[in-house]
């Protein structure tokens, strides 16, 4: 009988760091080639308190300020990142652009603070696919300044839309300086989903959710196959499955569309659980 032919030893310990994320502390440890195996792993998701994910948002902080590594390493290789509002509350605005310029390729953001003017020059050089930040009034009329930021944004995630969001010209030029946008997702905004539709044609998912019970009204809605109800447990966990190719919440959204468009689900239901 031949013996077993094992994975190369490199493709062993990406894949046990990659599979169980609360090892790679002790991986690291190992030696110094499994230690430049691990590390571009570890960077690679960023959350606020390493929940769900390789790595929390301090120790990024902390492998970045030590200065052992060159800041191109967390350029190439952190790709996934929840920024904590305690960090653009507490920190100066040095620190806060330090961070991200050493962290400019990033893909998947998760801003949860306001985008406002005094922020540009610290995220002036992202450039995320998928970005989820808190959507205040502001953002309308400051929108063009953040062009460059949302030049290849597809998925795009806001939280608190109001009534005085809900006039379309203005929904039709902030829509504009996305160009790439093809995903968006609100919360508890109902009122504002019949306009956002008709301000972009070029959307093939628009999901509203909450934590509360649908109802029954949202049905109407729902004659525009693109919209999506969805009740969302944990957003953040959600996140982190799509940053690792799993089915997160806009995969959902995107085969329930599918379902809907193919018959087998009533059109006019906009309900996904």
């Amino acid at each position: 009988m031949s013996s077993p032919i094992l994975p190369p030893e490199r493709e062993i310990f990406e894949r046990a760091a990659c599979m169980c994320f609360e090892d790679i502390s002790s991986l690291l440890l190992v030696c110094q080639r499994v230690n430049e195996w691990i590390a571009p792993i570890r960077y690679r998701t960023v959350t606020s308190d390493g929940a769900y994910s390789t790595c929390s948002f301090r120790a990024l902080q902390r492998a970045i300020r030590s200065n052992l590594r060159p800041l191109s390493f967390f350029r190439a290789h952190v790709r996934h990142m929840v920024v904590p509002y305690s960090f653009i509350r507490d920190e100066t605005s040095e620190t806060v652009e330090q961070i991200f310029s050493a962290c400019s390729g990033i893909q998947y953001l998760v801003f949860t603070h306001q985008l406002t003017a005094s922020l540009l020059p610290a995220l002036a050089s992202l450039r995320p696919h998928r970005l989820y930040t808190y959507l205040a009034p502001q953002l309308f009329v400051e929108a063009p300044l953040y062009r460059p930021m949302f030049t290849f944004v597809t998925h795009l995630a806001l939280w608190h839309v109001t009534s005085s969001m809900l006039d379309t010209s203005r929904w039709l030029s902030f829509l504009a300086f996305i160009p790439s946008l093809t995903h968006l997702l609100i919360r508890d905004a109902f009122e504002a989903v019949p306009h956002i539709l008709a301000a972009s044609e070029s959307l093939k998912v628009l999901i509203d959710y909450d934590t509360l019970p649908y109802t029954p009204e949202l049905d109407d809605a729902g004659s525009d196959d693109r919209f999506v109800f969805l009740k969302i447990r944990n957003l953040e966990e959600g996140w982190v499955k799509g940053t690792r190719g799993e089915i997160d919440y806009w995969a959902r959204a995107d085969m329930f569309v599918a379902k809907k468009r193919r018959g087998e689900i009533k059109p006019r239901n906009a309900l996904l659980d």
